[in-house]
């Protein structure tokens, strides 16, 4: 049986479609590990070690990174009916609206006032963020 045909005897799954239903639909622990990579950007621009060129206005946007194109995809198609699946999608949009404020904060006031978002609303939001996944996964495989 393969690693994500297993899940889909899960109680959660009871009752559900899984057509389609992919090995990256259940690694929630993947989309935690994408999704602090962020911070791990932000801080490298944030310290001049980064060569790219980040862009606020791209960077708010939650559907563009590998998490968003899940949540928007996939992860809606399995989990969008869960209250803890649109609490996530609403905290993943907040996430990226502040990780779009570091850097526009960075390119308007500077290093110390990004530094400030970066370690207040960018990392509560990122707190958020996580502490969906790791809900969902909860709910998904118990």
């Amino acid at each position: 049986m393969a690693f994500f045909d297993m899940f889909r005897s899960f109680s959660f799954f009871k009752g559900r479609s899984t057509d389609g239903l992919q090995e990256d639909d259940l690694n929630f622990q993947k989309w935690i590990e994408a999704h602090r990579q962020w911070r791990l950007r932000l801080q490298s621009y944030l310290d001049g070690r980064s060569q790219e060129q980040l862009d606020e206005t791209a960077i708010c946007h939650d559907n563009r990174c590998e998490l968003g194109k899940w949540i928007h995809s996939n992860g809606q198609k399995f989990y969008g009916d869960e209250a803890t699946f649109q609490r996530l999608t609403s905290d993943h949009a907040a996430f990226h609206r502040a990780a779009g404020d570091v850097v526009s904060v960075y390119k308007s006031k500077g290093d110390r006032d990004a530094r400030r978002v970066l370690n207040g609303d960018f990392d509560l939001c990122s707190m958020r963020v996580i502490e969906g996944l790791e809900q969902l996964e909860r709910r998904v495989k118990h």
